[in-house]
């Protein structure tokens, strides 16, 4: 798997549905069959290791469905600009939905419930769009937003920035798709969102206000992004953006600190107290209702409004 390029990915998900030679019925006896496991393996060493995605959502019994195990369709053109922007286990669909619908299961059950009520959910960074799909899926109206990356690969690196520190749109990014001249007009994932019809819109989120009213969405959502969108000294400065437009809730998930900015004085000083005031959280009737590890570090955070 790791020589295929990105279209022989595509084509080998099409060969393999849900990346079982049996397909999307085998991946469901599979995960039937690993869930019987779990009530063998209680208290032993091998269960307590990090589960995989799989396991997570084999746990809970509720898998992705079969409509959802299909590859990209993407035009040649679509093809050729994903293969230069985005690492090549981003466009085996499955894979992104299978991780999506782990961290939904887990972090927002209200959202993935069977008859729940329909909600308007905006996510961060939305990427290849799984976890949006997913929630259109279940009736929710969803809305993406995505920008040009800027991490470091032409000149600027907002992941150091401070919020509202300094405009990108004049800035080169990293692929090559915007030369700094004015408005961000192309990403990387656009080929994927476009080919699933997703609404996603192109704002950069390291400088406020958003382009949404005060409580105009239920829910926000910021998976593995908001570690690229300024210095965490100024995060809570974002969390404030999430809560602004939301109505009843909040979910932050930042990506594992990297060993490098770990070893930084300044930034893991800062990750540290932007965990104390998540858990502490308190805001115009918003509260912290949940707080999780991932990956080893404290980076699960979930605000509602309580009040």
């Amino acid at each position: 798997m790791l020589k295929l390029n990105h279209a022989e990915l595509i084509e080998n998900e099409r060969a393999r549905p849900a990346d079982h030679r049996k397909g999307h019925d085998g991946y469901r006896r599979k995960m039937a069959a690993l869930r019987d496991t779990f009530f063998e393996q209680f208290l032993t060493r091998e269960a307590r290791r990090h589960p995989s995605n799989d396991e997570i959502i084999a746990a809970f019994g509720d898998l992705p469905p079969a409509d959802l195990a299909v590859p990209y369709d993407l035009t040649p053109e679509g093809l050729e600009h994903v293969s230069r922007c985005i690492q090549r286990k981003y466009v085996i669909h499955f894979k992104n939905i299978r991780r999506c619908w782990a961290l939904l299961l887990q972090h927002m059950p209200e959202l993935m419930a069977e008859g729940c009520a329909p909600r308007e959910v905006l996510e961060m960074s939305t990427a290849h769009g799984a976890t949006l799909e997913i929630l259109r899926r279940k009736g929710h109206r969803v809305i993406g937003n995505d920008f040009a990356n800027f991490v470091g690969g032409a000149a600027l690196d907002s992941r150091y920035r401070d919020f509202n520190g300094s405009d990108l749109t004049s800035a080169r990014d990293d692929h090559g798709l915007h030369d700094g001249s004015g408005v961000v007009r192309d990403w990387p994932y656009r080929p994927i969102t476009e080919s699933l019809g997703l609404d996603v819109r192109l704002f950069d989120a390291g400088s406020g206000p958003y382009p949404f009213a005060d409580k105009s969405l239920d829910s926000v959502i910021c998976f593995d992004a908001i570690e690229h969108y300024c210095h965490p000294r100024d995060w809570m400065k974002v969390v404030g953006e999430f809560t602004r437009i939301a109505r009843r809730s909040v979910l932050v998930v930042p990506n594992a600190v990297a060993p490098h900015d770990a070893k930084r004085k300044d930034y893991i000083e800062a990750v540290y107290a932007f965990q104390r005031d998540m858990r502490n959280y308190s805001d115009d009737g918003w509260a912290c209702v949940h707080a999780g590890v991932l990956r080893n570090q404290l980076s699960v955070f979930k605000l509602m409004r309580l009040g």
